[in-house]
């Protein structure tokens, strides 16, 4: 989970590990080694903006192996990201130009390379195909019959075959009424004429029906979002899919945690139930504020009525001012637990853990700092797991001593393996990097009656003491927000 990372209240000091195009291609065979000679060519020069090979099997076949050697190792085995990187399976047929401009281009932010570009190792042949292995997953991963993704793809050669859309012939509308004339000389002029108004009326109609539901979508648009939840009888809030105890899957199946009651404890106090829509993190909290609150996903879908565990920083909200930042709930601050009989005692600060093995969860703050601070004192014991629960799990076997990740997730990870003999310490950090942080719950702005409710409820959580039952359930003290919610209903 990158949360700490995409939280902009945290600064990170350190870069990341940034491997270029042609080193990723080196492994598990390369773009270079993909034979795409059996796909119908594209124009040299010409770039597409939607698959001209979907639904084709042989397209799906090339694609595997080209994504297995190029992007498998950040996006997964079987595109099973594990949340490391943006889950592809996701992305609808909708989005074949996003696709095209991320893998031709990269993605770099702030300097940082999260992607590397592609356009000198695939040709657009390749890059094509890797899209049609995509359109596979994302069909099996929705439980979509996969026989009318082939359907596609058989249907348009039988129209005519193996030329790429977007570079087909064309028949103007012109010419095909000129042929129809032809093929029917006994119309009247009188009949092409009552045909021609029979259009025009029916083009008025459409016209004035579409008016009239556009009119009504924006009058729901305009409209605050609370009007809408109430009448609905739900509201749907967005929440981290994979991130416990906060929220996550239990093994029954359920989905569960900490902002998950919230959220329902949230809903029942606005008289309506709780629609809770799990997400994976984008490449920042920024990113998902865009995805989940204001604008909606690039793979698709309408934005959440809110989103839960938010950073408040100020600056951050500052920077995301399409959405309202609303009841802060918590204050998270980074801490460590450590197996006192592995290190002879107690210890009171990171430093005194040099030369051991400390695990962390990759990609986090708690990887970062250790991998940059104290002129990296640390760097070399840092042992990295896919979860803080993985790390905790790892201690208990003796495989690490100590363990570095926001209190709450490691308090968390003690209840849910049922370990009480470790011992945890808040820690403070150096350097740029901020210790603790408010989080709380995002609106679309321009809603000031929702933003206003939830405040409300919040409040009323707090102050009932149902707030710190909720994260007693769960094993995590709660600790008050370092900052008072000063939203108020209007502004």
């Amino acid at each position: 989970m990158t949360l700490f990372r995409n939280t902009a209240a945290t600064l990170m000091a350190a870069g990341f590990l940034i491997l270029s195009a042609p080193v990723l291609a080196q492994h598990g065979g390369g773009g270079g080694d993909v034979d795409n000679s059996g796909l119908p060519d594209i124009p040299e020069g010409k770039w597409l903006s939607e698959n001209p090979y979907r639904g084709s099997k042989q397209a799906m076949e090339i694609g595997k192996n080209a994504y297995d050697g190029n992007c498998a190792r950040c996006h997964g085995i079987d595109m099973i990201s594990g949340g490391i990187a943006p889950d592809l399976r996701e992305l609808g047929p909708e989005y074949d130009e996003y696709f095209l401009g991320h893998i031709r281009n990269g993605v770099q932010r702030n300097g940082m390379t999260y992607m590397p570009a592609f356009e000198d190792v695939l040709d657009q042949k390749t890059m094509w195909a890797i899209r049609s292995y995509i359109d596979k997953r994302h069909y099996e991963y929705n439980d979509k019959n996969l026989d009318d993704l082939y359907k596609q793809w058989d249907e348009k050669q039988a129209a005519g075959g193996d030329q790429p859309a977007g570079d087909t012939d064309s028949t103007s509308d012109d010419t095909a009424a000129d042929s129809a004339s032809s093929a029917a000389p006994e119309q009247s002029a009188t009949e092409s004429a009552a045909a021609s108004d029979k259009k025009k009326d029916n083009a008025s109609a459409d016209t004035a029906v579409e008016d009239s539901a556009s009119a009504t979508v924006a009058d729901a648009e305009d409209a605050d979002r609370l009007q809408l939840i109430k009448s609905v009888g739900s509201i749907e809030i967005a929440m981290y899919r994979a991130f416990p105890p906060w929220s996550y899957q239990a093994e029954d199946g359920s989905f569960t945690g900490i902002d998950v009651e919230i959220g329902r404890a949230l809903a029942k106090q606005l008289g309506v139930s709780l629609k809770a829509r799990p997400f994976t993190p984008d490449e920042g909290m920024g990113d998902d504020i865009r995805n989940q609150v204001w604008k909606g996903h690039y793979l698709g879908g309408k934005p959440a009525d809110a989103m839960i565990h938010v950073g408040m920083a100020p600056a951050f909200q500052k920077d995301n001012d399409q959405a309202t930042f609303v009841a802060p709930y918590y204050d998270e601050t980074m801490g460590f637990a450590y197996n006192a009989e592995l290190l002879g005692g107690d210890v009171d600060n990171p430093l005194a853990l040099a030369g051991k093995k400390i695990g962390v969860q990759l990609d986090s703050l708690g990887d970062y700092f250790l991998s940059s601070a104290y002129q990296g004192q640390l760097r070399d014991g840092v042992e990295h797991f896919n979860s803080v629960p993985e790390a905790m799990k790892a201690m208990n076997a003796g495989e690490v001593v100590a363990v570095m990740a926001p209190i709450g997730e490691l308090k968390g990870a003690a209840k849910m393996l049922g370990e009480s003999r470790m011992k945890m310490r808040t820690t403070k950090l150096t350097g740029l990097y901020q210790t603790s942080w408010d989080v709380g719950v995002a609106v679309k702005e321009g809603n000031p009656e929702l933003a206003a409710a939830i405040k409300d409820a919040m409040h009323t959580l707090r102050e009932s003491g149902e707030l710190k039952k909720i994260f007693e359930q769960f094993g995590v003290p709660y600790r008050k927000p370092m900052q008072e919610d000063k939203m108020t209903a209007g502004l």
